[in-house]
């Protein structure tokens, strides 16, 4: 199968010699006429067809021979060297042909045949020979000279035999008789080598070559057919005479074809080539490409987008770039061109220019052409666009920066939440113990005092939770985490932490049919509970004795809504303008009212975080209505669970609780560590130590075999977790039962300590009540687990 690379070259090839064959079989098989009636009338047509095949085969030489230059096959050498000797024995053959003035040694048929014959078979062994050498470049130029040496050799012998020696070849021609037999077996040995040559070429033709190989196929083939005419003629001016040469004409065609057109047109189509992709290239980069001097004046200016040029084309060649861009940026420009001057390169170079749409960044690269000629120096400029990249840059940065004041953020409510709340849970903690079962010692007032510090410590507790809230929610860090939620679960959820205010308030909350909703939304169950504790609190709190909280829930479009209408006393259009605005109580506080102007505006960014909307109508006199909407569940998903831990206040089961235990607290606060020994002296069965860093504790784990750890997250030397892990590697305490606690309560603090290991999380300011019950609950487990 012939390589698809041939097949062009190859088809042209073979329509020529099927009509050369047809000829030569029409001239086998029909009579034919004498041809010229004398020698002296063929001569000129015999003179031109043999000075054309001559020309043909100078030409192949000269082509040939440059091929060392070139690096090309050494075959167009070798084939230059044969057709050289071919040329001179052609040249011979024709000066000594019957009827030319005497050549050396007078004219004769049998003189013009052996140059004939000698030509023919040194262009056959020649063929032969080229076809059958490897296509790779000659290794030196001796060898080359080798080749040449070789066929002047054999010409020159060649000459000395035909012109001196003629009675040492054998008869060729007999006049009146024709040609003898060992001249016909030697233009069939002719024969036979240029059909093994063709027979190589076809074989090769399977894959691509380095050369036409199509066209030296089709020039070895019209040779052999060319000498099939040189077996049939009786006169040396008959028509097969004279048809044997015109095909040889027309082989030499194809070996011009083969080699000079291949050898002498490769290198501008090379160029054609080449100039064609230097021109695609170019054209696909986005870049403006320039060409400088060194005092930067533009010598060629080259882009596709014309709007990346601060002038037109035509304007930038023959100036400088002092003549068309700024001072600043012109000296920009030379400084770039100095440097690639002494180093060959320079890249990094930025400039903003202004083009036809607006200013835009340019990264300049610049390459020195050649070897430093000071002012004749020319250089390429290639200009990108980097305004895009900048822009990604900048906003990459910004949002580095985003991210770096969101870590500060967090990590300054982190801090914030433990020093605020710390101080709090002593005052809360010791006057809720100076309250605990009744304490004796306090009079009336003394009572009252410390029920109005309590107070003011849990209203500002509730103001620091709110605040810190709301930054969190603010920074992006409100942790909500959307599943979904039944109506009435979130309802059941909810209520049971309002209803002790409405009833205080004497308020009645209607509820029951949204109770029994079953349809789910979209949304965090915690933070839900949060929203609508909220807002019920608020129509209870806005309310008056007697009136009503009505809670109903229904379908709209694709959102559930949750209605809250209360019979408070309402707000004005001025009102419900700063409602949602931090702080802005609208009033309440003179009312004496409490609260801190923050629970909606939480409320609404936590519903926004969601997907959903808060809407607030509202009459003075009348009341207001509140609706939450938010996004319905899709079928089939699975509705979240609320687990409902109890608070302080709820009645917890009886416990068994272990008879002696010692307790490990590693707290560093003096104040909270007073406030810890002041409520374990309410269950003096149990033995309390105090560690005041992360390392004393370690120090008291391995003295004290403590029962219960409880540690602080946040300890001067170590964090709560840094302990932790150092006590799992004491191989006595590795199981020990280790609880955490810090006034750090953003996010979900129980499911993080848990992850890093705690059995529990205690939130400060400590509830006495709570944390009694919740030690209780320790230590019972502990006497209930495994020895």
């Amino acid at each position: 199968m012939v390589h698809h690379s041939h097949l062009r070259s190859l088809r042209q090839a073979m329509g020529m010699l099927a009509l050369m064959a047809l000829g030569l079989l029409l001239a086998w098989a029909l009579p034919v006429g004498e041809g010229f009636g004398k020698v002296e009338s063929y001569l000129p047509a015999h003179t031109i067809l043999e000075m054309f095949a001559v020309v043909v085969a100078v030409l192949v030489f000269a082509s040939g021979w440059n091929a060392y230059s070139r690096a090309l096959p050494g075959n167009a050498v070798i084939l230059a060297c044969t057709f050289m000797g071919v040329a001179a024995l052609d040249f011979s053959h024709a000066m000594s042909y019957a009827g030319m003035p005497a050549f050396v040694t007078p004219s004769s048929p049998q003189k013009a045949i052996n140059f004939w014959l000698a030509a023919r078979m040194m262009a056959a062994v020649g063929l032969l020979t080229a076809v059958l050498t490897p296509a790779r470049p000659l290794s030196s130029a001796l060898e080359r000279y080798g080749w040449l040496a070789g066929a002047v050799a054999v010409v020159a012998l060649a000459h000395g035999v035909f012109l001196y020696r003629p009675e040492w070849m054998p008869a060729t021609f007999v006049p009146g008789v024709g040609l003898t037999a060992f001249k016909v077996r030697a233009e069939f040995l002719i024969i036979g080598l240029y059909a093994v040559s063709g027979g190589i070429l076809w074989w090769r033709m399977r894959s691509p070559q380095d050369f036409n190989a199509a066209a030296l196929f089709g020039a070895v083939c019209a040779m052999a057919l060319s000498e099939c005419f040189f077996t049939l003629y009786l006169r040396v001016h008959d028509v097969y005479n004279l048809m044997g040469h015109l095909y040889k004409v027309i082989a030499y065609l194809f070996l011009y074809r083969a080699v000079f057109v291949e050898v002498i047109e490769e290198p501008y189509r090379e160029m054609a080539a080449m100039r064609d992709q230097l021109k695609a290239t170019l054209d696909a980069v986005p870049d403006v490409m320039l060409e400088m001097d060194l005092q930067g004046r533009y010598h060629a200016v080259h882009t596709p987008q014309q709007d990346l040029l601060v002038r037109p084309q035509s304007d930038l060649v023959g100036k400088t770039v002092h003549e068309v861009l700024p001072p600043e940026d012109a000296r920009a420009v030379t400084a770039a061109l100095q440097e690639a001057l002494v180093r060959g390169r320079s890249v990094g170079t930025q400039l903003e220019l202004p083009v036809p749409h607006g200013r835009r960044w340019f990264e300049l690269s610049v390459s020195r052409k050649g070897a430093a000629m000071e002012a004749d120096t020319r250089f390429i400029v290639l200009s990108r666009d980097v305004t895009e990249r900048r822009q990604a840059e900048a906003a990459i940065r910004a949002q580095e920066a985003a991210n770096q004041a969101s870590r500060a953020k967090s990590e300054f409510l982190s801090r914030m939440s433990h020093e605020l709340r710390t101080p709090l849970n002593a005052v809360i903690g010791f006057g809720q113990l100076l309250l605990h079962s009744g304490n004796a010692r306090l009079t009336g007032g003394q009572k009252l005092y410390v029920e109005h510090i309590l107070s003011a410590g849990q209203h500002l507790l509730e103001m620091i939770n709110d605040i810190l809230d709301l930054t969190r929610i603010e920074s992006g860090h409100s942790d909500v985490v959307v599943e979904p939620v039944r109506v009435g679960t979130w309802l059941a959820d909810s209520l049971p932490m309002v209803l002790p205010q409405a009833e205080a308030r004497g308020v009645a909350v209607l509820a029951e049919k949204a109770l029994g909703d079953q349809r789910e939304i979209l949304g965090d169950p915690r933070r839900l509970k949060q929203v609508l504790i909220n807002v019920l609190s608020n129509a209870i709190k806005y309310n008056h004795s007697g009136g009503r909280v009505a809670v109903t829930s229904e379908l709209q479009g694709d959102e559930l809504a949750l209605i809250i209408a209360d019979t408070g006393c309402g707000m004005t259009a001025e009102q419900l303008k700063g409602l949602f605005e931090p702080f802005n109580r609208l009033g309440a506080e003179r009312a004496g009212i409490e609260g801190t102007g923050l629970g909606l505006v939480i409320s609404r960014r936590l519903v926004e975080a969601m997907g959903g909307v808060i809407e607030v109508d509202s009459t003075p006199g009348t009341g207001t209505v509140v609706t939450l909407r938010l996004p319905r569940a899709a079928p089939g998903q699975t509705p979240a669970t609320t687990e409902v831990e109890p608070g302080p206040g709820d009645e917890a089961p009886a416990v068994a609780v272990l008879t002696r235990a010692t307790v490990l607290c590693i707290e560093d606060n003096p104040l909270n560590a007073a406030l810890l020994r002041a409520i374990f002296d309410l269950r003096p069965e149990l033995t309390l130590v105090i560690a005041d860093s992360g390392q004393q504790g370690l120090v008291q784990v391995r003295a004290q075999h403590p029962d219960l750890v409880l540690i602080d997250l946040h300890l001067p030397d170590m964090s709560g977790a840094e302990v932790l892990a150092a006590i799992r590697q004491i191989p006595e305490a590795s199981h020990l039962t280790c609880i955490a606690m810090s006034a750090d309560v953003s996010g979900d603090p129980l499911a993080r300590a848990r992850e890093q290991g705690f059995a529990d999380f205690w939130p400060k300011p400590l509830d006495v009540d709570g944390l009694l019950q919740h030690l209780d609950g320790a230590l019972a487990a502990l006497d209930r687990s495994p020895a």
